[in-house]
């Protein structure tokens, strides 16, 4: 039974993703959507980069008018929280709660929570989308305030407040966040890092605050403690390869780039024209990316953190995983290892197959970055997108489809193929290394 649940919760999550693209597409293809002939690859490319909350852009985003825009921001809002949660939000709104199967479905997909706190846990994930970027608006507004009309000031807000959140990177202005007060890309950064944390981290904080009896589970503190930790990394070494290339990349921008380069795809700096070893970190911290239940795509920071800590466990000599005093079931080890193994095969194979695609217009490195923001839905990118061929844009677009729902996908795909053994066979070791 649930495993029929859980094939259903796959079927569905694709289709609502498929269909919120496609009638994107056409809406952005509306001659009032952009100022010119906005080509049909290129209204593809806008809708799928918004669904999948990615950030690339094939055009401008700036070169679509308003009512254009305002269908960015509407398929980012829809992509970024998730048209089933909403849905089931509308119905508890109503007052007719969940049936047995559809909390049953929602569960499967929170695996970590028990069928009665469902209906709450999905309450909290729009009502904390809404009130981060309320709270977001509110003070991205002075800074926007203080260098364009009011008007502009007001419009801007709204839509990085919500692009922030959603970890989706998409910015109506020209330069995403070069040249912008130092005040508005902190509150940027902030957003970004609500967003990235994701909801199951959120309520188990909630849940903290009511009660002082309650512990938080392992999973937020790995989450919490791993964000922290590649924040801090990640600053570091950007700063500190500046440094040493003469660059002169500053705090400011070293913090910025460390928190956006997980997903959220603005950029302070022409990421074109930091070096290649600044390059390269951030392909790394792209690939890890957000927390599971959160805007962000990549790894996630729990699967990463388990892979290390099954590492130092076999150097240590453990026979189990340990974390935070408890021992981790074998079975979540073995999924984050084969989550971690697909991403890098996708993203080398991502590279290879865009520069045999482009192969006149980009080097090696451009396509394994363009790459490996396309799976991780970043969208950070050092510029290759915009002079992508048809087919390199299409190629593309998948490629972000598939890394929004592929670690979703993935999840829901082991959880339906685990069984119960009822036959152990004779256990013989092989050589390694």
């Amino acid at each position: 039974m649930v495993i029929g649940f859980v094939k259903k919760g796959q079927s569905l999550f694709i289709l609502a993703f498929v269909v919120l693209i496609v009638v994107g597409t056409l809406l952005l293809k509306l001659p009032w959507s952009y100022a010119g002939d906005l080509p049909w690859v290129d209204a593809f490319f806008a809708a799928t980069s918004a669904v999948c909350v990615t950030g690339l852009a094939s055009v401008s985003v700036c070169d679509f008018t308003w009512f254009g825009q305002l269908i960015i921001l509407l398929l980012i809002q829809f992509g970024g929280i998730g048209i089933m949660t909403l849905s089931a939000l509308i119905l508890l709104l109503l007052g007719r709660g969940l049936s047995f199967s559809n909390t049953l479905l929602m569960s499967t997909l929170t695996d970590n929570f028990s069928l009665r706190g469902t209906e709450g846990l999905i309450r909290t994930v729009v009502e904390y989308a809404l009130f981060s970027e309320a709270v977001g608006f509110l003070l991205l507004l002075p800074g926007f305030w203080a260098k364009y009309a009011w008007d502009e000031a007001i419009w801007y807000s709204v839509f990085h407040s919500i692009s922030a959140f959603c970890n989706a990177g998409i910015s109506p202005l020209p330069d995403s966040m070069i040249g912008q007060a130092r005040w508005t890309q902190m509150v940027i950064a902030a957003l970004i890092v609500l967003g990235g944390v994701g909801v199951y981290v959120i309520y188990d904080l909630l849940m903290a605050f009511r009660r002082k009896d309650y512990r938080l589970r392992v999973h937020s503190r790995v989450v919490l403690t791993t964000t922290l930790i590649l924040i801090v990394g990640g600053t570091v070494l950007l700063w500190l390869n500046g440094l040493a290339k003469g660059t002169n990349l500053s705090w400011y921008d070293a913090i910025f780039q460390s928190i956006s380069a997980r997903t959220a795809g603005f950029n302070s700096v022409d990421i074109g024209k930091i070096p290649p070893e600044s390059q390269m970190l951030l392909i790394i911290l792209m690939l890890i990316g957000g927390a599971p239940g959160s805007t962000a795509g990549g790894m996630k920071v729990s699967t990463v953190a388990l892979a290390v800590a099954s590492i130092i466990g076999t150097f240590k000599g453990n026979p189990e995983v340990r974390m935070f005093k408890r021992t981790i079931p074998i079975a979540n080890v073995l999924r984050a290892y084969t989550v971690i193994v697909t991403f890098i095969l996708l993203t080398c194979l991502g590279a290879v197959f865009l520069h045999l695609l482009t192969p006149e217009r980009f080097t090696m490195m451009e396509c394994f970055f363009e790459s490996a923001s396309a799976i991780s839905t970043t969208g950070l990118t050092t510029g290759a997108t915009l002079s992508l061929t048809m087919f390199g844009k299409i190629y593309l677009a998948c490629y972000m489809f598939v890394g929004r729902i592929g670690p979703f996908t993935i999840m829901l795909f082991l959880l339906s193929r685990e069984k119960t053994r009822r036959l152990r066979y004779p256990e013989e070791r092989i050589i390694i290394g």
